[in-house]
């Protein structure tokens, strides 16, 4: 199944004439995308399907720059509040006569998206290919909908009174504090200081607790995230409580390699899904990465859910193991160097 094929499927069975350019959002949704879209400009802020596309050929950029777009291509995410700012972006982005055309996974609410787009613009176009729905539409001269408006709202980044912290929708537990970092930040011992990484920093929260519990302590903090938007984010929520201590911003795929030896402490709540599917192999690289990155004697802290199965990675590439805490499902792992 790929959500990318199936935005392609239009044109490739000859329903719709291939544009010589246009634009493609949400490309972190799906990297995989066809070569005869390679006149397209991919628009995403997730790093390692920026650095997959532009090995590609792709042209790849953060933001949709200005310009006159014959077509906007947009891939539908499993949260409902970006996927449609990203419609009323594209629509805003296209002439009269620009051609926008859709594509979701039938698992993560593509149907009441083609009917949001449906209830706003009239008639669309629609078919059902690879356990994924295709919609598409061409933009008339009636003046924007409303709505429009609401919808790129929608997906602002903002203060969310639940958590006390900024971030927006798309970004991983946008709108809550992460059972699991919460147990990790609980374990942030008294001896934690000098040179800290923070790998999958997400928008911030585990830096912002580790400055908390050890303040001045920590002379530097680096924090590594592959997704723009979270860490623009966990730079307005982690630079207040800094003091003297040293940050630095990364928009980093860890997986691809970190600096060797350069820190004294690790922490860490990796990914654990690829798309919709678990794959631990991305925390055991994360767990492979960290322990590259300390330096002798170091120690990494590590949350993860209880079932997963990372002991013995851990095992390969530290000198010392033991279990920190247990709770609501979750397991917090010390690794020395």
């Amino acid at each position: 199944m790929s959500i990318a094929k199936a935005l392609h499927y239009p044109f490739a069975a000859g329903m719709l004439p291939l544009p010589a350019r246009g634009f493609i959002l949400n490309v972190q949704a799906d990297p995989e995308l066809p070569s005869a879209l390679h006149a397209f400009t991919c628009v995403t802020g997730f790093k390692p399907a920026h650095d997959t596309l532009t090995s590609a050929g792709f042209t790849v950029v953060q933001a949709l720059p200005d310009g006159d777009w014959p077509a906007g291509l947009c891939l539908m995410t499993k949260h409902k509040a970006e996927s449609l700012a990203s419609i009323a972006q594209a629509w805003a982005a296209l002439p009269v006569g620009g051609l926008l055309v859709c594509s979701g996974d039938n698992d993560t609410g593509v149907t009441s998206l083609m009917k949001a787009v449906k209830d706003t613009f009239g008639d669309i176009e629609s078919l059902s290919k690879y356990h994924a729905r295709v919609f598409w539409l061409r933009k008339g001269t009636a003046p924007e909908p409303a709505i429009l408006a609401d919808w790129r709202a929608g997906a602002a980044v903002r203060p969310v009174p639940a958590t006390g912290f900024t971030a927006g929708p798309g970004m991983h537990g946008w709108n809550k504090i992460d059972i699991g970092s919460r147990l990790l930040a609980a374990q942030f011992p008294g001896a934690i200081r000098g040179r800290v990484a923070d790998l999958g920093a997400g928008w911030g929260y585990l830096s912002a607790e580790l400055l908390r519990a050890a303040p001045g302590r920590i002379t530097g903090l680096d924090l590594y995230e592959a997704d723009a938007a979270s860490l623009a984010a966990a730079a307005v929520n982690v630079a207040p409580l800094a003091g003297a201590t040293v940050l630095k911003y990364h928009w980093s795929d860890v997986t691809a390699g970190l600096p060797r030896g350069r820190f004294d402490w690790v922490i860490t709540n990796p990914p654990f899904h690829a798309g919709k599917a678990t794959d631990v192999t991305l925390g055991s690289q994360f767990i492979t990465r960290a322990a590259e990155a300390l330096g002798t004697g170091g120690t990494m802290l590590l949350v993860a859910n209880k079932h997963l199965p990372y002991e013995a990675v851990v095992d390969k590439h530290f000198k010392s193991r033991r279990t920190v805490a247990e709770a609501d499902g979750f397991k917090v792992i010390e690794g020395k160097r």
